[in-house]
């Protein structure tokens, strides 16, 4: 009977991978110049993976976990509950950085694949907008709001940073990342009825 994959192995070579597309990107990526890349070979890949596909999803899965884990660790770090509207411009600083680029490109690169092979991309396309359903909560964003409010960020976000990518044009983009942030912030800030929320200004 052939032994299970071994979990420790199994993780360091997803971690190597996704260090890989991040540098590489996926393009026609193949398991066999992959495997030489993580000093290995293809068959040892499928044994740990399953197919080329299983890897890919795995890939991806490692992608948003490193993605989470610092969205994670930078709303736990605030001394009190942080807003949406912090967070967009927290997140802008973070993904507009050129040391982020790779992983931005790598990000409309997945979309690209998605929407060509939906089935190889399993949830590309449609977990982004849970993604910033979650964040509205975590702001405390009035439930009525949350799927419209989630699907502007959304757009809008990923808008800008396909523009920047495409441009390069950081003052440009950045400004209008600052518009989008300040209209997040003064929603946020009324109550329903127009109320201002005094304890949410700065």
């Amino acid at each position: 009977m052939a032994r299970p994959p071994n979990p420790g192995i199994r993780e360091g070579l997803r971690n190597q991978a996704v260090d890989y597309v991040l540098a590489y990107g996926f393009g026609d990526l193949a398991l066999r110049p992959l495997a030489k890349a993580l000093k290995t070979n293809a068959r040892m890949l499928v044994y740990h993976f399953g197919s080329r596909e299983g890897l890919m999803r795995e890939i991806l899965m490692g992608l948003r976990e490193r993605g989470d884990t610092l969205i994670r660790v930078w709303f736990e770090a605030g001394k009190k509950p942080r807003t949406l509207s912090e967070f967009l411009r927290w997140y802008w600083q973070w993904m507009s950085a050129p040391r982020a680029q790779p992983a931005v490109r790598l990000i409309f690169e997945l979309y690209a694949l998605a929407l060509r092979n939906p089935r190889d991309y399993p949830g590309v396309l449609e977990a982004p907008l849970a993604h910033w359903q979650s964040l509205t909560k975590k702001a405390d964003l009035r439930s009525k709001f949350e799927t419209a409010e989630a699907t502007l960020l959304l757009a809008a976000t990923r808008g800008l940073l396909l523009d920047l990518c495409a441009t390069g044009d950081r003052t440009r983009v950045g400004r209008a990342m600052q518009l989008l942030s300040q209209f997040v912030e003064s929603r946020h800030d009324q109550e329903p009825g127009g109320t201002a929320k005094r304890n949410c200004r700065r």
